[in-house]
């Protein structure tokens, strides 16, 4: 797979590669995130702050290219480097780590499949604390337009027959049978949109489905020649769906950086749309 890397992979080469922990805490759950272990050599990738807009309402809106630049360097990336991400879930927040990297025009990089719950099942080395940069990286970022979206850009879409939205909330947020995780969020979904949610393209060890697997749901859900978005709770796990279109081939991909945090806030006045599609 061109974007998935195994435990057993990384173990053979973890002196060679960047290690990042991506894991965040779950929309709903209070505290500061603190996981089981980390992987050794391990350094933390903070979606949540250092690489957050700092002045977005919204709390893991996408930084500008100068602060990911900073952040990367100060973490220790060259250009030449290669990068693994994870997270503590199996696979939840490091596709958007990914996707963060690919929107910098770096491509160097790849998901653990299974993350940190694999890494653990098979008793691979950990460590207490994460480890920090030896010297300062030379990361240039090369953002790409359009890897990130606005409601704007989803809202200009709803009706376009030629693409098509995907939301990776699970299927009764999505039809708006369970209350949303954040606080004064209406329920229900974008109109035109279609649910796969992010846990139903795992296994039960918690690493992706065969990829035969994935590129016959994407079908079956009408995503062929079409333009697609993503979307979620907050922009999170809607990059785990863009990128397995990446691993299926698909090219014309954009996740909504705002998601339904953003969408179906009920100070916004957007189109919501209720029951099974």
């Amino acid at each position: 797979m061109k974007n998935i890397r195994s435990c057993e992979w990384l173990n053979e080469n973890i002196k060679r590669v960047h290690v990042f922990d991506a894991g965040i805490v779950s929309a709903g759950v209070k505290g500061a995130y603190c996981p089981q272990a980390i992987i050794l050599g391990a350094k933390r990738f903070d979606i949540k702050d250092a690489l957050c807009e700092p002045e977005a309402k919204l709390s893991s809106t996408m930084c500008g290219a100068q602060q990911f630049q900073a952040e990367m360097r100060q973490l220790g990336v060259n250009n030449t480097d290669t990068v693994i991400v994870y997270d503590d879930k199996g696979l939840f927040s490091a596709a958007r780590a990914w996707w963060m990297f690919k929107s910098m025009g770096f491509d160097e990089v790849y998901v653990l499949d299974g993350g940190l719950v694999r890494w653990l099942e098979l008793g691979l080395p950990t460590q207490a604390e994460y480890s920090q940069a030896k010297a300062i990286g030379d990361f240039v970022a090369h953002p790409k337009v359009g890897c990130f979206i606005d409601k704007h850009a989803v809202l200009n879409a709803i009706d376009d027959p030629n693409t098509l939205l995907l939301d990776a909330r699970s299927y009764k947020r999505f039809t708006g049978e369970e209350l949303e995780p954040r606080a004064g969020m209406i329920s229900g979904h974008i109109p035109n949109s279609k649910s796969m949610h992010y846990a139903s393209v795992l296994d039960e060890s918690k690493c992706l489905k065969p990829i035969s697997e994935l590129h016959a749901r994407l079908k079956a859900l009408g995503a062929e020649d079409k333009s697609l978005q993503f979307s979620c709770g907050s922009g999170i796990t809607a990059c785990i769906l863009a990128m397995i279109a990446d691993e299926c081939g698909y090219q014309d991909l954009a996740v909504y950086d705002g998601s339904w945090s953003e969408w179906g806030n009920a100070e916004h006045d957007l189109p919501i749309e209720v029951g099974e599609v």
